[in-house]
């Protein structure tokens, strides 16, 4: 599998799974609000910070209203692109401050971009990366000219076809740049998790070859849980304070509580993966010795006698010879006294 960096981190899943926390709209317009939920995914043990950048009538349809996209009884009836412009988007001349306040604890910071003026605003932060929306998967132009920064690329894939996303790589390939992650997504918010496919990460990860991780929208973290074990070594999460502050994307978001727990669970699931390779533990070797089989006596038996299958019987400890040698001493002799109980070796035996 091709491996890429970000910020020095090698991203592939023999290497800790790199976790984003994204802020996205829940930033409510409040320098304060955005400190915090930098500081509570620092404390979480969060890898990276993500922000959205975009122009809304450069995404959005002028004609597009909070009636089409189902908030008009959140923001009454109005363009959409004055909702995104007015209450959705991150005021750009914050972006500096964030993006320094987010490094001096420690984290990496990006943004999604969706254009090339986006692209290159950002790049006046020197991100360690581009996030593509699901949105552009098909956008082509776009992701070429992305390609040329020679930054590494996170690209989503919710709402695509596998046509669309092999399209989409060999643009960015075509144009220079190789340092490709694939995120699968379900474009929805929350998703049922009966449309989830987390399968198609093994999918994604046999076509492509490339890192793939898992943009999760569920609102708990079974599913991020999930994709671990089928190989995915990227999770994005939306977080927030708190699910009941205002905003779209509040109630899918993870709560510092649950930011905790996805770090500590991923860490924990990274560590049972373990290796391909059949090999036991020496924990596990010592309870073999505790827990396996072994034969036993079940009645004394006096030196010169010869064993037979109604004197033994297979019991733990597994400190003797194993059940499965059960034929090869049956009919030898013993060459000292055996008490009842007693595990039988190899050396008491002619």
């Amino acid at each position: 599998m091709k491996k890429i960096m970000i910020n020095k981190k090698i991203i592939e899943p023999e290497y800790p799974t790199y976790i984003i926390a994204e802020i996205g709209s829940n930033h409510n317009l409040d320098k304060t609000i955005v400190r915090k939920m930098i500081d509570t995914a620092s404390d979480a043990g969060f890898d990276a910070i993500k922000f959205q950048t975009y122009e809304p009538l450069e995404v959005f349809s002028g004609k597009i209203t909070t009636r089409d996209v189902a908030y008009e009884k959140d923001y009454g009836y109005q363009p959409w692109w004055e909702v995104a412009r007015d209450r959705i988007l991150m005021p750009r001349e914050w972006f500096k401050e964030m993006f320094e306040y987010a490094r001096d604890k420690e984290l990496d910071v990006f943004s999604t971009v969706h254009s090339i003026k986006d692209a290159e605003f950002i790049m006046q932060f020197d991100p360690p990366v581009f996030k593509i929306a699901s949105i552009d998967v098909a956008y082509l132009d776009f992701l070429g000219e992305l390609a040329k920064f020679k930054k590494p690329i996170i690209l989503s894939t919710g709402m695509s076809y596998l046509r669309e996303i092999e399209e989409a790589v060999e643009t960015i390939l075509r144009n220079g740049n190789d340092q490709i992650a694939l995120l699968h997504c379900v474009s929805c918010y929350p998703p049922n998790p009966e449309v989830v496919n987390l399968k198609n990460i093994v999918t994604l990860i046999k076509t492509f070859g490339l890192p793939v991780g898992f943009s999760d929208h569920s609102p708990d973290n079974y599913m991020a849980m999930a994709s671990i074990a089928l190989g995915a070594c990227i999770i994005e999460k939306h977080i927030t304070l708190d699910r009941k502050m205002e905003g779209p994307d509040h109630p899918f978001a993870l709560e510092p509580s649950g930011m905790q727990e996805l770090v500590r669970a991923v860490r924990e699931v990274e560590k049972s993966l373990g290796s391909y390779q059949r090999n036991l533990s020496q924990a596990e070797l010592d309870a073999r010795k505790i827990i396996r089989r072994s034969i036993v006596a079940r009645c004394r038996i006096n030196k010169g006698e010869q064993l037979s299958r109604e004197k033994l019987k297979m019991t733990r400890p597994g400190t003797g010879i194993e059940p499965k040698n059960l034929g090869l001493i049956v009919g030898r002799k013993v060459k000292v006294d055996i008490d009842k109980e007693d595990v039988i070796q190899e050396g008491m035996l002619e």
